[in-house]
């Protein structure tokens, strides 16, 4: 394995374009928990850390992700 083998690149683009679109907030602990959460994965997240990104980045994600769809079916 190498050593960005650990890293999930498409989260991490993900958390970019929250942050382009206005989902995320970079600074706030959600997003610095985002992060590890790519750096890390999610399983290595504490239990703490694992409530906000359920609380915060998951419904971000699907907002975006559900924003997403709406723009390629109106194409």
């Amino acid at each position: 394995m190498g050593w960005n083998s650990h890293i999930d690149f498409d989260l991490y683009e993900a958390i970019k374009d929250l942050i382009e679109e206005g989902y995320l907030e970079e600074g706030t602990p959600a997003y610095g928990i985002a992060l590890k959460a790519v750096d890390d994965g999610y399983e290595n997240l504490s239990p703490k850390q694992k409530a906000v990104y359920d609380a915060v980045v998951v419904p971000a994600l699907r907002r975006r992700a559900d924003e997403l769809e709406v723009m390629r079916h109106s194409d």
